[in-house]
């Protein structure tokens, strides 16, 4: 299985990093994550709600560095500010490929980045709990297994 794939096939991710290591080069880091506690209840202003997880990244789960080593855009979005917008296509489910998006258009409206000028570019987006992050690039990123397998 690609790490595409393995990625993508995770329940969660967590974002735990995000770095520009030299000039217009990112690396993300990110990390499976999974609700392996017992079921716990939570009771507010005298509701009660049942089956509780608590959702951890853990030393067992999968862990991997994403590296563009160069963008055209990148962006990082609070995920409890993100909804499901049908104007966009996409293949895959928390590592997306994008043929058609806001983020893209964005891109191309707010920039003077073309096909011509540095060529064709893809968005790639990471859904992640808490962060959503969206880069815009040339070149697909190459990923490194850190943890896991």
């Amino acid at each position: 299985m690609k790490l595409r794939d393995q990625i993508d096939a995770h329940r969660y991710l967590y974002l735990t990093a995000i770095a520009e290591p030299e000039d217009n080069a990112l690396l993300l880091r990110i990390e499976e994550a999974r609700s392996e506690s017992p079921a716990e209840d939570l009771t507010i202003n005298g509701t009660t709600i049942s089956g509780l997880r608590n959702i951890e990244s853990t030393e067992s789960c999968s862990s991997y560095e994403i590296r563009f080593d160069w963008y055209v855009s990148y962006a990082v979005r609070n995920e409890a500010f993100t909804s499901i917008d049908e104007y966009e296509r996409h293949d895959g489910r928390l590592f997306c490929i994008y043929t058609r998006s806001r983020f893209l258009d964005f891109v191309k409206s707010s920039t003077f980045a073309s096909d011509d000028y540095p060529g064709k570019f893809t968005h790639y987006g990471f859904n992640c709990l808490n962060h959503i992050v969206d880069v815009a690039s040339c070149d697909p990123p190459s990923i490194t297994m850190v943890r896991g397998g």
